[in-house]
């Protein structure tokens, strides 16, 4: 990853998220529109490399959004915009989508010009294909009011890694290996050491259900049954049910989670789940 720190504002070019109107996600973070497309003429005045100018190319047909960060120097302009990384991925998790960031540049996507600096982020080239997620002013108002909740629990490993999970799932085409890492991230909000296919079970029903007994119980099944078809992906045997179909489910129940312990802004407290 590579991100630079020039004067007291810069953008990152966001593919995978589209927004109308400014968002702000924290006091010097907003997330903006992007109203034109990047000019290729100008790209080829600002990178020399042929391997970044190709990476410009690929991700300038799909930019969606952009990402201001302003801060009071270069040093902590440069450290806003490299921990903006997990913003993104908050989003991502979020939204259930793949929000990233492939170009850094000295101005707004509409004022880019030959004597702007632009530079590519990082090689992983992730959200160029699927459709970027489109948000919402529902989601805005979400946004305004739990995203700050999500920034301050992300210093948590236990969330960083559910959230981590549901933000890359996607990048491997492998429904196997969704599992796995969508499963990594659930478990990891229960912290099970034993009789984990009840016990996760259990918990997440009583976490997501809000003391709705039936809701609780269907919740309990499906639970369980996303757990078996975990242990047969990981575990190598054959997998009952549409694969496809057990990814979505799961990524569903995931998501479903992170944004509650974002709404509560806490962690599944265990002891009040048994009890």
């Amino acid at each position: 990853m590579s991100i630079f720190g020039v004067g007291t504002e810069t953008y990152l070019y966001v593919n995978g998220l589209t927004i109308n109107k400014a968002l702000p996600i924290s006091n010097n973070k907003t997330l903006m529109p992007v109203k034109c497309k990047l000019p290729l003429d100008t790209i080829s005045k600002l990178i020399k490399r042929d391997v970044d100018f190709a990476i410009a190319i690929l991700c300038s047909g799909s930019l969606s959004s952009q990402l201001k960060i302003e801060a009071e120097n270069p040093k902590d302009l440069a450290i806003s915009a490299w921990n903006a990384q997990w913003d993104l991925i908050l989003l991502s998790a979020i939204f259930n989508c793949n929000c990233v960031c492939n170009l850094q540049c000295t101005q707004p996507l509409e004022e880019i010009s030959s004597d702007s600096a632009l530079q590519v982020t990082n090689y992983h080239m992730k959200g160029l294909i699927n459709e970027p997620y489109t948000v919402t002013d529902e989601n805005c108002k979400w946004i305004n009011q739990y995203f700050s909740n999500a920034q301050a629990l992300i210093e948590n490993d236990s969330f960083m890694m559910a959230v981590h999970s549901m933000a890359t799932y996607k990048w491997n085409p492998h429904p196997r290996v969704q599992l796995a890492i969508l499963w990594a991230g659930i478990e990891s909000l229960f912290r099970i050491n034993s009789e984990l296919s009840f016990r996760i079970s259990l918990y997440i029903s009583k976490f997501l259900s809000d003391k709705n007994s039936d809701e609780a119980k269907k919740i309990f099944d499906d639970v369980k049954s996303l757990y078996k078809s975990r242990s047969s992906a990981v575990h190598g045997n054959n997998i009952k049910g549409d694969s496809t179909t057990l990814v979505v489910r799961s990524s569903s129940l995931l998501n479903r989670l992170i944004v509650k312990c974002i709404e509560i802004n806490g962690l599944p407290d265990i002891e009040n789940l048994i009890y």
